[in-house]
């Protein structure tokens, strides 16, 4: 029995199933009850609350009453329950403290790990690409940006990426002509890049193929927030000689493996998509 109602309020993140002490289930059953008011898309009754999360109805309204007395959830006069202010004030304190550096750091490391190339974070600023970190390949010759250098969107994998979160009216907006021919592989005209950019959102990465820097290639992934925005990018990339067009492709899981964790740590609710798979453990995997 206790079993089946343990299954019965398990929800995702929430590993009910190591929790032992009562203390810690009713605990664990209260956050159920405030995922699945968090998750609907309606107020919810006291029925449903039972009927979703499989509590018992007097287990329920006693962690309900608990739940709005600390202001965590709310209920008016036709007896539906909302989310209360405290979840906006955790939620904001939590938006506070987020720095996306410190948060892509270790996973920025994890990719030079596995790829032995250079790892770039960026942002969009004012209508390019501004890198804001950057973990070194250990091997001598390595791509020309740098923390604090700007390159284009349009023949950039992250600028790809960072368009990719837009719409096609708004990438229309920032590709102005005449766009900048960097090297013979540039794309130039704006259709083709929008074109580029709906790939990209197609199939979750993007990549530079010695478009921006003589020499160089790239894979890059949008990163999200909280919001489901595409705030950031986060490239790996490296010498063409090194780096073919292939080892590019077998790459791209681990980047978008990599940059999905990192819209996790920011708030992003997880697609369906999704890879959620842990590190992988260097020296076993694809080589570039």
């Amino acid at each position: 029995m206790i079993s089946n109602t343990i299954d019965a309020v398990s929800t995702p993140g929430l590993d009910l199933a190591s929790t032992s002490a009562g203390s810690a289930k009713a605990l664990v059953k209260g956050l159920a009850l405030v995922e699945h008011v968090a998750e609907s898309d309606r107020p919810l009754r006291l029925v449903d609350l039972v009927q979703v999360s499989g509590v018992p109805r007097p287990t329920a309204l006693r962690l309900l009453d608990v739940l709005c007395r600390a202001e965590v959830l709310r209920v008016d006069r036709t007896g539906t329950y909302t989310l209360g202010p405290r979840v906006a004030a955790w939620g904001q304190s939590f938006l506070d403290r987020l720095d996306l550096r410190a948060q892509a750091a270790e996973l920025m490391e994890e990719l030079v790990e596995i790829s032995g190339e250079t790892c770039f974070l960026g942002v969009l600023d004012r209508s390019q690409v501004l890198y804001v970190a950057a973990v070194n390949s250990p091997k001598p010759v390595r791509p020309a940006a740098r923390p604090g250098s700007r390159n284009p969107l349009h023949c950039t994998g992250i600028g790809k990426a960072l368009l990719s979160g837009l719409t096609d009216a708004e990438v229309e907006e920032l590709l102005v002509e005449p766009l900048e021919r960097r090297t013979e592989n540039t794309l130039t005209d704006p259709a083709a890049v929008l074109g580029q950019v709906r790939g990209v959102r197609e199939r979750g990465f993007a990549i530079d193929e010695i478009e921006n820097e003589e020499g160089v290639r790239c894979v890059a992934a949008p990163v999200r927030d909280h919001t489901g925005s595409v705030v950031a990018g986060l490239s790996v990339s490296a010498p063409a000689y090194r780096f073919s067009t292939d080892d590019v492709r077998r790459l791209a899981p681990d980047v978008v493996r990599v940059t999905s964790e990192l819209s996790r740590r920011l708030g992003a609710t997880p697609g369906p998509d999704d890879v959620t798979t842990g590190p992988a453990t260097p020296g076993t995997e694809r080589s570039v």
